[in-house]
């Protein structure tokens, strides 16, 4: 063999290697940019979803969590924000804690009984784009709407009933 064909063969034999280095740093990233795609979108869902869903839920479990008769109700803050009021007795005194949507979010006021309760004053839960409680037979209707118009409802049927009702969860 001459080295004229010795260098042909190494030359092929290169290119080859180099060809099939390419094509697999090509398929790598294309797995790594559709993974990223994947992610984005599965991050995006998540964050659509998370205000509406959490504030339901964390409605839902005060409600739960406070299941005890006649102790929740639906009342007004300034006459025309529907609140969430949930009383408890703690070391002699009631208390309540008003649950209610007011400037963006979700908020929630914990006030001895009969201390007026000021809507702007209360503590930020989540930010909601929209959120309405109301009642539903002898259950409470939650609603919460997020930034991108997706809304989730839920209904929450206490077991010892809603106060003020005379009615009991069968």
């Amino acid at each position: 063999m001459t080295t004229q064909s010795k260098t042909g063969t190494h030359m092929v034999d290169l290119l080859f290697t180099l060809a099939l280095f390419c094509v697999f740093a090509a398929s790598a990233l294309m797995v790594v940019l559709i993974g990223a795609n994947v992610y984005q979108n599965t991050v995006e869902g998540m964050d659509e979803n998370f205000s509406a869903r959490t504030s339901v839920t964390y409605v839902a479990t005060k409600i739960r969590q406070n299941d005890t008769e006649g102790t929740a109700y639906i009342s007004t803050l300034e006459g025309d924000i529907p609140a969430l009021v949930l009383e408890q007795e703690l070391e002699g005194g009631v208390y309540e804690t008003w649950i209610y949507y007011c400037d963006g979010f979700l908020r929630e006021s914990f006030v001895r009984e009969g201390n007026a309760v000021n809507p702007q004053g209360g503590q930020e839960i989540l930010e909601v784009a929209d959120f309405h409680i109301g009642r539903a037979g002898n259950s409470f209707a939650l609603a919460a709407t997020d930034h991108n118009g997706n809304t989730t409802e839920l209904v929450v049927t206490p077991r010892c009933g809603i106060a003020g009702t005379g009615e009991v969860a069968p």
